[in-house]
């Protein structure tokens, strides 16, 4: 207690010379110095703005419950002054938005809203920070005089730090989390929004696992080292010095142009959420800073100590020392000794070990028996609900997120842009601009991201030393396209292509080309070919056999893995076809404990010669080794139907080739065409943005509503057709009624005569068919056996009940 006291004394006499510096210090230039600027836009509401007339009127009023919880508060109050006077005061029961005083507990609406984003707290807390625009705090290091309701800082989309976190806090109440509001002192990056010395979260790279290696049981036993020690140790001194030296000059980089220790370190306000650990399988206590959105250990540096905290049940004073910041700060709230709680039903409010002896004095006797009732009331008193409004996001507002529909956070060398989706014409959703110096001049690398694009391209990077552009697209696109790396849509420039290759059905997975090669990857083949490189010619060198209007191909390769069904000295491993040369090379895989390949060389003989003979193969044309045999090999026979069967390949993998080319250029096509008219999907579900299907819909009910008016009309009516054969439907006169009258009789008549001659038909077919049955009965009933028996009792049976039916309906 003792150490405590002197922190605090030491921190109440900081705050003294720093109050009577910044009154020096009106409009100096150290006061500038001290502030910094705020990322903030500068057209905010003023707090006079909000029209209250239109607030429920528990915003306007407290009801009696409230008014005696205000009465414990302030008792609370005067007995924490009493007990630690040199502790600031505590954020208790500002006014809100109307101007009257409410309990900070109250003001805390846990809701959970019909959003699946928001179920979680990391969604929670960057929806918070993209949809509120930040609001610093009139002084930094005095409480606000007010907290205004959530509902009105949804509605005005700005508040300050406590208006973010009582926001964040009910609805990550309402998700299931143990959350709590905490009113405490940051850094000044933290307070006032300022991200420009932190790494942007969009280039943190996540921890490498480190892999574990395997123990082996016999090891190699390693040299005996030669090496001087001494030698080796001053080595080590040379190489320590230099390198903090370099330390030292890189620090120095660092710190120039960094502003000085700020005076206010340690007495800025700030609130931010606490989530304890236990709810919804949170595995340890964390903050959040509701600013960024960003999680934050407890022992995290930018967060310099805590006064109290709270939650829509109660309210609890830090009693730990903060000299050393949060680090060493226990999260037990139900530890009466680290933390004192208002509304309890046990546990009085501990006493400094210096203030024992005061306590007792005969001045403060009195009024220690005074609270003694006031304290039983206060814990015995439960929390009245909250007095704010259902909080509550239209779908639009939601989906527009940002304010005005645009964010701009400026980081360590690099700025992230947001915008709304369908704000932009391509659909841009984020860019990342990553900068050489945190001066933000020199572009190095463009990061873009996409939605709802009708060419499902989700991400694009733009290397601007290279001039190199990377597409994504997601899985869907019609050309099965994973990415594209290019610098112009233009053919032969350079392109790299990755594919799904579940989606195709050759497989493929990527495509490298450029003006004078193409190779191409493969996977899941039953080919096993997993590589195909070609070289192509210049458009005017000569060549035999190619046709000049495409691109002479000088060489194919191929490359296959091991099929485990074939032998390995006739499994091919790569084959070459030597276009120009008019050879091919086959090379086949290893063997099992053998150093070099099976090959074999073909020269392409012509079926003719000059004077038009047939051309016959030799031994010479094909060149053959067999790894580790020294018989005969194949026949001449066996060689030519090889040689057959690869010309016969050649031919096939050429029109692939040209294949290739050809969709490449496909894809380009589509690629320019694309870019050039960039169209945006809506789901068919989206009903206030899709249009087209609002229209049809509207059309549609309109139609139905016709045609079910005119149906119900028409079904009232039923002289209608009557009307309309006499041609009159607007007024009739007597002989016309009269006229209509028997016209509509005699049809009744006419309707009634049909139905009793269709039922006297089919009754005496009913008869007649169980006079039938009854007479085939007695001629076979001898040879029937009993299930046929009952078969034709059962049939009679059901002819009998229809026959009554019938004469029912006829007698009626």
């Amino acid at each position: 207690r003792g150490g405590r006291m002197n922190a605090l004394r030491e921190k109440k006499e900081d705050e003294q010379r720093v109050e009577e510096k910044l009154k020096g210090l009106e409009v100096s230039d150290d006061l500038q110095d001290v502030e910094t600027k705020v990322p903030v836009e500068q057209d905010c509401v003023p707090k006079h703005s909000i029209d209250v007339s239109q607030l429920p009127s528990s915003y306007k009023t407290n009801s009696p419950k409230e008014k005696q919880l205000l009465h414990i508060a302030d008792d609370f109050l005067q007995q924490y002054i009493h007990l630690c006077p040199d502790r600031k005061p505590l954020f208790l029961h500002p006014v809100n938005e109307c101007g009257v005083e409410k309990f900070v507990s109250t003001t805390v609406r846990p809701t959970l809203l019909p959003y699946t984003e928001l179920y979680n707290w990391d969604g929670c807390a960057s929806f918070i920070s993209d949809y509120l625009v930040m609001e610093p705090l009139e002084c930094p290091i005095t409480l606000p005089s007010s907290l205004y309701s959530p509902t009105t800082t949804l509605k005005h989309q700005r508040g300050n730090c406590f208006d973010f976190s009582v926001l964040l806090c009910s609805m990550l109440i309402g998700a299931g989390y143990d959350a709590y509001c905490v009113q405490g002192y940051a850094t000044l990056e933290t307070c006032t929004l300022d991200e420009t010395q932190e790494l942007c979260p969009l280039l943190k790279k996540s921890p490498e696992v480190p892999k574990e290696e395997v123990k082996k049981k016999y090891r190699i036993k390693p040299l005996p080292d030669m090496q001087s020690k001494f030698e080796l140790q001053q080595e080590a001194k040379k190489a320590a010095a230099i390198e903090a030296a370099q330390k030292d000059k890189e620090r120095d980089k660092k710190e120039v142009g960094k502003p000085n220790r700020e005076p206010l370190h340690g007495l800025r306000l700030h609130a931010w959420v606490l989530v304890l650990s236990g709810k919804r399988e949170v595995p340890e206590t964390f903050f959040i800073n509701p600013f960024t959105g960003n999680r934050h250990n407890t022992t995290d540096k930018h967060f310099l100590g805590i006064e109290s905290v709270w939650n829509h049940r109660n309210y609890w004073v830090n009693m730990q020392d903060c000299r050393h910041g949060c680090k060493d700060l226990t999260f037990d709230l139900g530890d009466a000794i680290c933390w004192e709680i208002m509304l309890s039903e046990s546990n009085p409010l501990q006493l400094l070990p210096e203030e024992e002896e005061e306590l007792f004095d005969s001045d403060t006797v009195s009024n220690l028996n005074g609270s003694c009732a006031e304290r039983e009331k206060r814990m015995s008193f439960d929390m009245p609900p909250s007095w704010v409004a259902p909080i509550w996001i239209p779908p639009r507002e939601f989906e527009t997120r940002y304010y005005q529909g645009k964010k701009v956070t400026l980081y360590n060398k690099a700025k992230l842009e947001k915008w709304a989706p369908y704000l932009n014409g391509n659909g841009l959703v984020q860019r990342l601009t990553i900068y050489t110096e945190p001066d933000c001049t020199d572009v190095v690398e463009v990061r873009e991201w996409f939605e709802n694009r009708e060419d499902i391209l989700v991400r694009r990077e733009v290397n601007k030393q290279t001039q190199l552009t990377t597409d994504y697209f997601s899985k869907g696109h019609f050309l099965c396209l994973k990415a594209h790396t290019y610098t112009s849509l233009e053919p032969k420039t350079g392109h790299t292509m990755e594919f799904y290759n579940e989606a195709r059905a050759d497989g493929l997975q990527k495509r490298v080309e450029t003006a004078s090669e193409m190779t191409e990857y493969f996977v899941g083949r039953d080919d096993f070919l997993y590589l195909r490189h070609v070289d192509f010619a210049k458009q005017g060198e000569e060549t035999q056999g190619i046709d000049m209007n495409s691109q002479p191909i000088v060489q194919i390769k191929e490359c296959f893995h091991r099929n485990p069904e074939k032998p390995a000295d006739e499994d091919v491993a790569e084959c070459i076809f030597l276009i120009t040369e008019e050879d091919i090379h086959l090379t086949y895989h290893l063997k099992d404990k053998y150093i070099t390949a099976s090959k074999k060389l073909f020269h392409k003989l012509p079926e003719k010669d000059s004077k038009g003979h047939k051309v016959f193969m030799t031994p010479e044309t094909c060149i053959t080794y067999q790894a580790g045999s020294f018989e005969k090999g194949k026949s001449l026979f066996h060689l030519y139907n090889l040689l057959k069967e690869l010309k016969a390949k050649e031919k096939r993998v050429k029109e692939q080739v040209r294949q290739s080319e050809a969709e490449v250029l496909t894809i380009l096509k589509i690629r320019q065409t694309e870019e050039a008219d960039i169209k945006l999907s809506v789901s068919i579900y989206n009903r206030e943005r899709n249009e087209e299907r609002r229209r049809q819909r509207e059309a549609m009910e309109s139609t139905m509503k016709d045609e079910l008016l005119g149906q119900k009309e028409q079904d009232l009516d039923y002289l209608a057709p009557f009307l309309i054969r006499s041609g009159c439907r607007d007024k009739l006169n007597q002989e016309q009624a009269l006229c209509v009258r028997d016209d509509c009789l005699t049809d009744f008549k006419h309707h009634l005569t049909y139905k009793v001659n269709l039922i006297q038909a089919r009754l005496e077919k009913a008869v007649e068919e169980l006079q039938k049955s009854h007479l085939w009965f007695q001629e076979n009933k001898k040879q029937l056996s009993t299930k046929e028996k009952d078969d034709y009792l059962s049939s009679c049976s059901e002819s009998m009940f229809h026959i009554d039916i019938l004469e029912q309906r006829l007698n009626r």
